[in-house]
């Protein structure tokens, strides 16, 4: 089943009100903390790690059969990277912890109480996106340092590609930067409000609200589209392995394509929000979301909840 693209004026401003009031709720990629669930997804060394919810953090080796770890905090984590031989994860009132095999993790200080919405990893730098228009940079995750984004806008996605980083949030907003030191908004295509970016299939593809969708292959010039998927569910987050994009989101809503376009809806036997996804472990896709939803999938295609 394809995703389309409704017209009704009528229901569009309906959607956009509730993305509105969504996005004002706080919280994870999600958009929602009322559960104890997951928010986010990573797979590293070896194992996948879930965070979420007061201060929610499980492993597991081949992506079923979560256990439940010690994280030492009560706030919701939402994103987690691995990277530099450890784990970091962000989350609500400025939280990061790291660890070096998600079992133990230490509390680190930052510049900032707002609340950390993603994390990702390259070349030897951290960065951590949040409310506000929060961004943290660390070259070993327990050093950390404010960098100004010019918006005061909720950041809630970050990546990188290429050879730039690209963060995305409320109302459309998507900022650059080289060095992820000085950022540039490069605007709005179309002032939907994103909770994932990722560069995957050789381009940037942002996830969000009322379905929204935007691509980009240099991460400056975009264009935004709107899916269809179990009424313009909001989409949270996305995977790029085996030659397959896989988008997740609200309602139990799981999406593939090669490259982004031309998305195909999977029966994911769930209603449940799924808030993340990642790839690993015995080659398996496994994505999980609120009340501690696992569903898992060795094609994309075909996928069943734990």
């Amino acid at each position: 089943m394809r995703g389309s693209r409704g017209t009704h004026e009528g229901l569009w401003g309906a959607l956009l009100l509730a993305s509105a009031l969504l996005a004002a709720c706080g919280g994870g990629s999600s958009s929602d903390n009322n559960d104890i669930g997951y928010r986010g997804l990573t797979f590293g060394n070896g194992q996948f790690v879930a965070v979420g919810s007061e201060g929610l953090v499980e492993t597991s080796g081949g992506g079923q059969d979560f256990q439940r770890q010690d994280s030492g905090v009560e706030a919701t984590l939402n994103g987690v990277v691995f990277g530099g031989g450890q784990y970091v994860a962000v989350g609500d009132s400025g939280t990061v912890l790291t660890s070096p095999d998600a079992l133990g993790w230490t509390p680190q200080s930052v510049p900032t109480g707002a609340s950390l919405q993603d994390i990702t990893f390259q070349d030897g730098r951290y960065v951590a996106v949040g409310y506000v228009g929060t961004i943290l940079t660390s070259s070993d995750g327990r050093s950390w340092q404010a960098q100004s984004s010019g918006t005061a806008r909720a950041l809630r996605g970050v990546t990188f590609g290429g050879d730039r980083f690209v963060a995305v949030g409320e109302g459309g907003t998507i900022l650059t930067s080289t060095d992820a030191t000085s950022w540039t908004s490069v605007g709005s295509p179309g002032g939907e409000g994103f909770n994932r970016v990722r560069f995957v299939a050789g381009r940037f593809i942002a996830v969000g609200f009322v379905g929204a969708i935007a691509t980009s292959n240099d991460g400056l010039t975009w264009s935004v589209r709107r899916e269809n998927f179990s009424n313009f569910s909001t989409l949270n987050d996305l995977v790029f392995a085996k030659g397959l994009v896989v988008i997740v989101g609200a309602g139990g809503v799981i999406a593939t394509s090669p490259n982004g376009d031309g998305l195909t809806q999977r029966i994911s036997h769930t209603t449940q929000i799924l808030a993340g996804v990642a790839f690993g472990g015995d080659d398996r896709y496994v994505a999980v979301g609120s009340n501690r939803v696992v569903d898992t999938s060795l094609d994309g295609i075909e996928w069943g909840t734990e």
